[in-house]
């Protein structure tokens, strides 16, 4: 990325919210109207740039264009703006929010994933994919909040065998409202792990 490029990203910064990381508008906010309407199931969250203009671009290119050399840079960039949080949650394993089998399929391979992957070449911390998705569920950019919980509800489940050791930081490219953060903790909180992070590459605005 050359330096003009980089002067360009926007990077998410204070003021943000305590629980999710979403920039806020002002400075005496504490949370982002989401996470003051519920309570979540992780401890805290944060996402590096906001899903927005160039970024919103090349993230699409990765996804829909299979430009995996983007990968590269988004890990470089979540272990660089992202590694005081890291070191803050102090994770044992990187878990990756996992898609469906059929999508990853159809897209040739799974984001998340080779997120972790990356991400924990650069931290030397483990990744485990310890969580499948095993029903196929609606985009859930397409549904409101309460649509994307009933949505995601039930749809996944721990890969059999998985050792997972506390605490636990899920990996993912995109946090919305946090619905499917939500259903992989609650899938994580029934095998007994409590102490649940997530870092995401990007997120859009909060209010």
């Amino acid at each position: 990325m050359c330096a003009n490029c980089r002067k360009r990203l926007p990077y998410i910064r204070e003021p943000r919210c305590m629980k999710c990381g979403k920039p806020l508008t002002r400075q005496e906010q504490e949370y982002c109207p989401d996470c003051e309407r519920g309570g979540h199931e992780f401890i805290r969250g944060r996402s590096v740039f906001l899903y927005e203009k160039g970024v919103r671009k090349s993230v699409h290119r990765m996804k829909f264009q299979n430009r995996r050399e983007y990968l590269d840079f988004y890990a470089e960039e979540m272990a660089g703006a992202g590694g005081d949080f890291i070191r803050q949650a102090a994770p044992r394993v990187l878990v990756p929010i996992p898609m469906h089998p059929r999508k990853r399929r159809e897209r040739g391979f799974d984001q998340s994933r080779l997120l972790a992957k990356k991400l924990g070449e650069l931290t030397g911390i483990p990744v485990e994919c310890a969580v499948i998705r095993n029903r196929y569920t609606l985009p859930q950019k397409q549904l409101d909040a309460r649509e994307r919980r009933t949505n995601l509800r039930g749809a996944f489940s721990l890969k059999e065998g998985a050792m997972l050791r506390e605490p636990v930081l899920l990996i993912d490219d995109i946090y919305t409202t946090g619905a499917t953060v939500d259903e992989v903790c609650c899938t994580l909180h029934r095998a007994g792990i409590s102490r649940i992070y997530f870092l995401a590459l990007c997120t859009g605005k909060g209010k």
